[in-house]
């Protein structure tokens, strides 16, 4: 047994060993006689010889029969994937059960799965609501009972088929282990002046034990095992009891889903099936709530759900899946090297999306673009798995994370990302922040933003489906009909839920189009009966360009239905909100300003950054990336990873920001640009290292071989240096590099970068041509991405004086 899986034990053993451990805990210690331990070993004895001797059997059965011996290799194969698959499903909820009941133990047991607020800072604990949450266990577990054998078994009895009937509970336990919240955060910057912002992490390893019955079959669950994290949105304030006119409540990705089942369901247990099954329940999870999907939860009187459920979203991104290198070979080959077929997943909160898969390389391009509305930028991250797809199950060539608030507050990113959890791989995309605009005069921004890529759309339409009146039932139906509406707009189409037995259904769901041209383009809505094959009921045709015209590019009001009686309407509000790159008047002088507390370039420096001759002024994704004189003193407000693609080798010192140490700035030792940032999500210090310029030559022809060795100081082992670049005093490196630790011992640390000359064993050339000194606890907020160009330094002097 591992050292683990002697420190984590189930609750059961834990409280056992505790009873024994401290006599004081009951009023004598509890030692089994002899007698019982004996009996105890006898009958695992003799569990284990009766499984060995059935094993035995079945291979003697199949020999008797005369089937092959694969059958054996294949039945041998399932049960030691089976048993290691419970095994180590079993360690993780021990260990989950283990924190709930004592998570000092816990922690010190494993120590690579610290809680929250062990690593962020702005992460606070909540012992006192963990406290009242199991004081009142009991009492909502009551409660979950009731509410299950009173309202949701009449539900699931009211809609299921005949054939599946009766349903009912056999059983509800919630045991005695409460859901865990690990740290609460809390958002009061960033955010709209009436609204509050809480992520909550929860842990629920939980011991319930539930069975259900379904026409007299029993299928049960128990031992459900839920961790992720929870955002609450308490929105608008108000100025009278509560103080909170509603909450929102969602996950920001999908959490983290296991259990076992009991009885009939336990066929579904197995590895295949099992991981099916999970994957199924995962997905209906966030089609509930995970984003963009909320739970709404109004607090008080004239509070419309719509409005909670769904707000104005913070923005729209352009995410570009590029191409990839350096991937791992996962498949095997015959007669020569292995290499992959790989392709991406990428998932925004609930949302997924999957590129295309490149056939038998490990230099995929793909070149693919994705449209994603993004409901809030705070705390959400873009992942991208890129995967091999094999028969079976795909294989896993790396990850890697987008921080959303970080590409908004840049405009754009194009950069290679680092693959993590693999020997080797980099992953090329873009990612560019469009904003939201509600005013007609940004029609020809729109247009000239998206430029002649038509592919792309210049609005988001939000169709919100109110209700509808005076539906007509079909004349050979006697009952009354079970509505629903489909919308279509171009090539999506989305459906509301069926109401059931009703001529004035309300609906109030939300749904959003992206829209490639307003002046063209129609809303198809159409109503059917669901209970009558579909019978169309009546539709309505809504040109776009109407709302063109509209106050706040918004109408609210019915629309009569064709093909139905005289009075039949439908109620519907449509928005068009324009995707523009910069942030819109209305958000930015209206109430619903968001405080960016970022610092605004002086005068002086923007008057430096204005182009000059026939430039004209650039927007944030023309600037990303460039390093002349024009740009530079905002490139750190910018972006956050450059692109020096497009870099120009011809530069001035005016205005440029220096940090660090007080050297002299006449750069006659060269500079080095970089960025730097601390990402929260990953828990690593990223450093970027983009270009060198005006480096001193060191060997004959008046040229170097320069690279960049990189050291996070006190600790001299943490060196990391780029590739070598031949006969240049200019090198372009465009290189990631990062670094595993908090943002508390992230923050105390000193890089050290050097830039040297590569030379030969017997080479008499300068070695070491600059060096820099980046005192990490200069920078305000090392989350934030800082991109600077830097004078290097003598390095002789500095290593002298060392």
């Amino acid at each position: 047994m591992s050292g683990d899986d002697q420190q984590l034990q189930s609750p059961d053993e834990a409280s056992s060993s505790k009873g024994k451990g401290d006599p004081k805990a009951s009023g004598a210690p509890a030692k089994p006689s002899r007698t019982q331990t004996q009996g105890v070993q006898l009958l695992n004895l003799g569990l284990k010889s009766a499984k060995v001797a059935a094993m035995l059997l079945v291979v003697w059965l199949i020999g008797y029969v005369g089937l092959s011996v694969t059958w054996v290799l294949i039945a041998l194969v399932c049960y030691v994937v089976g048993n290691e698959y419970s095994r180590n499903r079993e360690t993780k909820r021990a260990y989950a059960k283990q924190a709930v009941i004592d998570e000092q133990k816990a922690i010190l047991a494993r120590v690579d799965e610290l809680p929250s607020w062990v690593y962020f800072p702005d992460v606070e604990r909540a012992e006192w609501l963990n406290k009242m949450i199991q004081q009142m266990w009991p009492y909502i577990g009551d409660f979950v009972k009731n509410l299950l054998k009173t309202s949701v078994e009449a539900a699931v009895n009211a809609n299921l088929p005949d054939k599946l009937k009766p349903f009912h509970f056999e059983k509800i336990n919630l045991g005695n282990i409460p859901p865990r919240i690990g740290g609460v955060k809390v958002y009061i910057e960033k955010v709209k002046r009436d609204e509050i912002l809480l992520d909550v992490e929860i842990t629920y390893a939980s011991d319930a034990d539930m069975t259900v019955s379904v026409r007299g079959l029993n299928a049960g669950v128990k031992d459900i095992l839920l961790h992720g994290t929870v955002r609450v949105v308490m929105r608008p304030l108000i100025s009278q009891i509560p103080l909170v006119g509603g909450l929102t409540v969602f996950f920001l990705s999908q959490p983290k889903i296991d259990f076992d089942l009991t009885a009939a369901a336990n066929f579904l247990d197995l590895p295949l099936l099992s991981t099916s099954l999970r994957t199924i329940i995962s997905d209906q999870i966030a089609n509930f709530l995970v984003l963009p999907n909320k739970l709404p939860i109004p607090l008080v009187e004239n509070i419309s759900l719509v409005e909670l459920q769904f707000p104005l979203p913070a923005g729209v991104i352009l995410l570009t899946i590029v191409e990839a290198t350096e991937l791992i070979r996962a498949d095997v080959g015959m007669l020569s090297k292995g290499k992959s077929d790989p392709y991406c997943k990428i998932f925004v909160g609930g949302q997924s999306f999957t590129t295309a898969v490149i056939q038998n390389t490990i230099t995929p391009v793909w070149n693919e673009t994705f449209k994603v509305i993004i409901e809030h930028k705070q705390g959400q991250v873009v992942s991208i798995d890129v995967m091999d797809e094999d028969p079976g199950e795909d294989d896993e060539l790396g990850t890697t994370s987008i921080d959303l608030e970080q590409v908004a507050k840049a405009g754009s990113i194009d950069s290679w990302f680092p693959l993590e959890n693999v020997k080797s791989g980099r992953l090329h995309a873009r990612v560019r922040w469009l904003y939201l605009s509600k005013s007609r005069d940004d029609i020809y921004k729109a247009k000239t933003c998206r430029g002649n890529d038509h592919h792309l759309p210049i609005a988001v339409l939000g169709v919100t489906v109110d209700s509808a009146k005076d539906l007509q039932s079909s004349k050979r139906s006697v009952s009354e009909p079970s509505p629903f509406v489909r919308l279509e707009l171009g090539n999506h189409e989305e459906k509301t839920q069926v109401k059931q037995k009703t001529t004035h259904p309300r609906w109030e769901q939300s749904f959003r189009f992206f829209v490639a041209d307003p002046d063209l383009q129609d809303l198809l809505v159409e109503v059917f009966d669901a209970n009558n094959g579909n019978k169309k009921l009546g539709a309505c045709k809504v040109p776009l360009r109407q709302l063109l015209n509209a106050d706040n590019l918004t109408l609210y009001q019915p629309f009569p239905l064709k093909d139905a009686g005289s009075e039949c309407s439908i109620t519907l509000r449509l928005a068009l909100l324009l995707l523009i790159p910069d942030k819109p008047k209305e958000v930015l002088d209206g109430r619903e300003q968001v405080e960016e507390n970022v610092s605004r370039p002086s005068e002086r420096e923007t008057s430096a950054a204005k182009p000059s001759g026939k430039r004209s002024a650039a927007s944030a994704e023309t600037l990303v990336g460039e390093v002349s004189k024009h740009v530079i003193a905002t490139a750190s407000e910018i972006r956050s990873e450059s692109n020096p693609d497009h870099a120009s080798d011809h530069d001035d010192s005016s205005g440029l920001r220096y940090r660090g140490l007080n050297v002299p700035r006449d750069g006659r030792f060269g500079r080095i640009q970089i960025s730097v940032r601390y990402s929260i999500q990953r828990s690593k210090f990223i450093v970027i290292v983009h270009k060198c310029l005006n480096l001193i030559p060191c060997d004959n022809d008046n040229l170097s071989d320069p690279y960049v060795r990189l050291v996070l100081l006190p600790d001299k082992s943490s060196k990391k240096k780029t590739q070598i670049k031949k006969n240049t005093l200019n090198p372009i490196f465009d290189e990631t590099f990062d670094w595993s630790l908090s943002k508390a011992d992230a923050s105390s640390r000193v890089l050290e970068l050097t830039v040297k000359n590569s030379v030969g064993l017997f080479s008499k050339s300068r070695v070491n041509m600059g060096l820099v000194h980046l005192n990490l606890s200069e920078i305000d907020d090392l989350s934030s991405a800082v991109t600077e160009w830097y004078d290097l330094q003598n390095p002789d002097e500095i290593l002298k004086d060392s």
